[in-house]
């Protein structure tokens, strides 16, 4: 059980091995999203059975995602992070259970009245105010998680309160909208999806970030949990329930960690992200400290050096080793892999020696921090994703060939060193993300979705959306929400679980 163990704020070398903080003194705040699907017979927006998954299909669709501008004009910085991936999206379809909806082919049909009121029902156990108008609107996902591009969404009530440990915690809304489909494979430049999920209708309740510890915020899940389930009209067992789970900490930025399954994994995701951010407020201060105030501040070069280490002794960045890991996970040119020759690149940050090594997560370090942005937006993921100076693997000859780069790159003493390697305008990608992650650093702790690892420990996502995300959905009308609907499901309304609990 993680406990809050008190060490001063500056004697953050030793906290990061011994994986301990001080919640309160770091000023650790968490909001959560839960979401849970309901149960219903049909999905949201069409007339498709709603919980009928197959592992099989008998058919598939290519699609590839672009931005869009919001209503103010403005591009949403997710939406173009996930343009610049350059992904192909395969869709897997069976009959069953999807229709030309789910695939944007036909407009939406009138939002699934039992959803609402399901909805309504979960609104009312929370004592939220329930809206007169049910407004439909879009909510931009290029990942390829929803074909259209977009999930349609609604708030249904906001304003409530959770009694919590002897306290109220604010609910700040409660909204009904579509889910999205089952990733099958990520890898490369191709995505595959099964959309036997999608569309199927779910609730999500937002909290405000008043939890403050790993503990309360695993307590706090479980509650809103209970109270779905005791409507009894929300689908139950692995994958019915997730979390989407706000960390920030004082000085730090929102991040959101995605997708968090079960609510005993939250607490170490929690404890993680919170020590994660205090590290790269550390990391900020030195940068500070070395004269890199500002994103424009961090400079970088980058060259091709295939040829140079051909005959390395290093397996990873020779042509044949890449060619076998292309060969064994069947990964084609114009789908899985971009086209283009190979490449290693060699990534030169003038006066970053000492930093791509620095601690930021339990057992983990910026460097993993470089390698997450890699891997999702250049889309370079066979293991290792990079090496870099402050860590060099250790091999015969391995101080000879990483002088060799160094000098090749001309690196002084006082620069780091990275190396990518695969599909040549990949690798270019590669060292861009790297500048501008260094870019990132430079204010602490950037806005960022991450995902939830096995061990506790999150890996970047993607951008963390904004505002520019969400505009109306032309092709829904509202729906009116009358107060007799809204007294006749209070009637039938179950005893709340703390009532009962009491």
């Amino acid at each position: 059980m993680l406990g809050s163990l008190h060490f001063p704020l500056a004697n953050l070398e030793r906290r990061a091995v011994e994986g301990s903080i001080d919640y309160e003194q770091v000023g650790l705040r968490v909001g959560l999203e839960v979401h849970q699907q309901l149960l219903t017979e049909q999905k949201m927006f069409c007339r498709c059975p709603a919980g009928l998954y197959t592992e099989h299909h008998d058919g598939i669709v290519l699609r590839h995602m672009r931005p869009t501008l919001s209503e103010l004009g403005e591009y949403d910085g997710t939406a173009l992070m996930e343009f610049k991936t350059k992904k192909n999206i395969v869709y897997l379809l069976h009959k069953s259970n999807v229709c030309t909806y789910e695939m944007d082919d036909t407009p939406p049909f009138i939002v699934n009245r039992r959803a609402i009121d399901i909805a309504i029902e979960h609104c009312l156990m929370l004592g939220c105010d329930v809206v007169d108008e049910v407004h439909i609107a879009r909510k931009q996902y290029l990942d390829g998680s929803i074909p259209t591009g977009f999930q349609r969404t609604a708030i249904v009530g906001v304003n409530g309160r959770l009694p919590f440990r002897g306290r109220q915690l604010t609910v700040i809304q409660v909204s009904v909208e579509e889910d999205s489909c089952r990733e099958v494979r990520d890898r490369g430049h191709l995505a595959v999806w099964r959309t036997d999920r999608l569309g199927m209708p779910l609730i999500e309740t937002v909290t405000g970030p008043e939890l403050r510890t790993p503990e309360e915020v695993e307590e706090a899940i479980l509650l809103i949990g209970r109270v779905g389930r005791s409507t009894g009209h929300v689908r139950v067992g692995m994958g019915a329930s997730r979390q989407d789970v706000n960390v920030s900490v004082r000085g730090g930025q929102r991040v959101e960690i995605k997708g968090v399954p079960q609510a005993s994994r939250a607490r170490q995701l929690v404890h993680s992200e919170a020590l994660r951010q205090v590290e790269l407020l550390r990391l900020r201060d030195e940068l500070h400290r070395r004269g890199f105030q500002r994103p424009s501040d961090i400079d970088m070069e980058h060259i091709d050096i295939t040829t140079l280490v051909t005959d390395f002794r290093l397996d990873s960045l020779r042509r044949e080793n890449w060619e076998r890991f292309v060969e064994a996970e069947e990964m084609r040119p114009g789908m899985e892999l971009a086209e283009g020759p190979f490449s290693v690149r060699a990534i030169r940050l003038p006066g970053l020696a000492g930093t791509v090594g620095r601690a930021s997560q339990p057992g983990r370090t910026f460097a993993h921090e470089l390698a997450g942005r890699v891997r999702v937006i250049a889309t370079l993921d066979q293991p290792p994703i990079l090496l870099h100076s402050d860590d060099w693997p250790e091999y015969p000859q391995a101080g000879e060939e990483l002088k060799e780069i160094r000098q090749a790159a001309s690196c002084t003493p006082d620069d780091a060193l990275v190396v990518v390697w695969g599909v040549e305008s990949d690798t270019v990608t590669a060292a861009e993300e790297i500048q501008l992650r260094y870019a990132d650093a430079t204010e602490g702790v950037p806005h960022e979705t991450r995902q939830a690892l096995p061990d506790g420990c999150t890996d970047f996502e993607r951008i963390l959306p904004g505002p520019d995300r969400m505009y109306p959905d032309t092709d829904s009308p509202p729906r009116l929400v009358s107060r007799a609907r809204v007294d006749r499901l209070r009637v039938d309304l179950p005893e709340p679980p703390w009532g009962r609990q009491a």
